[in-house]
């Protein structure tokens, strides 16, 4: 493939799909087959006049064309740290993005995509797993897009679980996410609500001490802190694993990146030994919990698999686990399933577990005193695990969906 016929080829195909218009219309409008345009998308090597009635057909001038190659010569790698949202962020991107904050399912989006722009999904054998991609392309290079649509709180349920479970006021968020269906933009937006209780919370008080534990939510509340806007924070985390199967949303990997997010600001990690942890522990200001649940296939229970095996996870499912909070295994009423094989409790001696996580008896105890303990969780298949997590008094802040909030309020 050479050079130029690269470039004529990426820049005919985003015009064609800059202004909506299928394969099979600019080659019949070009009055060639369909294979030979296919073909020219991908490597351009036909005739000038050929080229010639392509500019006519996008109304590209030829000398701005070969101008822009020039310039594309000696610019391609600057040109993508310029404004990489041209090159990456192209419009069915952004279309994708308005339906699914419509309520459509990754299907439904599929279906239209297959429609308006087949070439595009030719081939793609997971329909959820290219939404999503395409959801994270817009996530990490135009991210303020994500927050377009404004999803509001439910006061009236929120009164509501504060009343079911004896939290003090305030200490509750239920977002109506609209009937958003894809997990990931489920937890985008509940992201700026917890992003903004830490914001005013560090505020408060400076050196704000705040434990981190792990998972995707936790993650994107993180991420949804602008540099900057917290100044004088300390984190530490809530638990260690011993496999890199978490690794991208382990409490150690998600503090590591906030802190060289926020590097040049007073945002400091000194908490590297279990026994720095237990100690920071006591003097926390509050921690952020993720919750997990064993209905489904998550990340906690492809770890177990990883490294102990099927038959340890089939273990799990017999003694009735529900899901886990902070990686401990809890049941239908609250108890813990103890597996010294898979977690055992910081500063313990216990060095072959699989997770080593600050017990749940001292969250609790932290939440007694009025320490913010806070769980961020979305999706209902999460309602059973957090309905037990409040029960039990491991945390006396919520922020989560309508989804969950419907489920423990039947």
């Amino acid at each position: 493939m050479s050079e130029i016929g690269e470039y004529i080829s990426r820049r005919i195909r985003r015009e064609r799909i800059s202004k909506r218009i299928s394969q099979k219309t600019t080659a019949a409008a070009l009055e060639v087959p369909l294979r030979t345009y296919q073909a020219w998308e991908k490597d351009f090597t036909s005739s000038v006049e050929n080229l010639l009635k392509i500019c006519n057909f996008f109304q590209l001038s030829p000398c701005s064309l070969l101008q822009s190659y020039s310039d594309y010569k000696e610019e391609s790698v600057s040109s993508l740290y310029k404004n990489p949202d041209n090159i990456t962020v192209i419009e069915y991107k952004k279309d994708i993005l308005e339906r699914a904050l419509a309520g459509e399912s990754s299907s439904e989006i599929f279906h239209w995509m297959k429609s308006t722009y087949p070439e595009i999904v030719e081939g793609i054998s997971s329909e959820e797993k290219f939404i999503e991609n395409c959801l994270l392309d817009i996530y990490h290079l135009q991210y303020s897009l994500m927050f377009q649509k404004s999803f509001e709180r439910i006061k009236e349920k929120e009164r509501a679980i504060e009343k079911l479970f004896g939290i003090p006021e305030d200490q509750v968020i239920i977002v109506n996410s609209g009937n958003v269906k894809q997990q990931f933009l489920r937890e985008v937006i509940l992201s700026r609500y917890g992003a903004e209780w830490i914001i005013k919370w560090a505020g408060m008080k400076p050196g704000f001490r705040l434990g981190i534990s792990n998972g995707f939510t936790v993650s994107r509340i993180l991420d949804a802190i602008p540099r900057g806007s917290i100044r004088d924070m300390s984190l530490f985390p809530l638990n260690f694993t011993n496999t890199q199967v978490d690794f991208p949303i382990s409490s150690t990997a998600l503090i590591s990146s906030f802190l060289y997010k926020n590097t040049g600001y007073n945002i400091s990690t000194d908490t590297l030994t279990e026994e720095q942890v237990f100690g920071a522990i006591l003097l926390a200001d509050a921690a952020l919990l993720g919750i997990g649940s064993f209905s489904k296939e998550g990340l906690y229970e492809r770890m177990i698999c990883f490294v102990l095996g099927h038959r340890v996870v089939s273990e799990i499912r017999k003694l009735g686990v529900v899901g886990d909070l902070n990686y401990y295994l809890l049941d239908k009423d609250g108890n813990q399933i103890n597996l010294p094989e898979i977690i055992s409790n910081i500063g313990s001696e216990n060095s072959s577990s699989l997770v080593k996580a600050v017990e749940l008896s001292t969250l609790r105890e932290k939440a007694e005193r009025g320490c913010r303990i806070v769980i961020a969780a979305s999706g209902k298949h999460k309602a059973e695990i957090v309905r037990i997590a409040l029960k039990k008094g491991y945390a006396n802040h919520i922020i989560t969906d309508e989804t969950i909030a419907d489920v423990i309020l039947q």
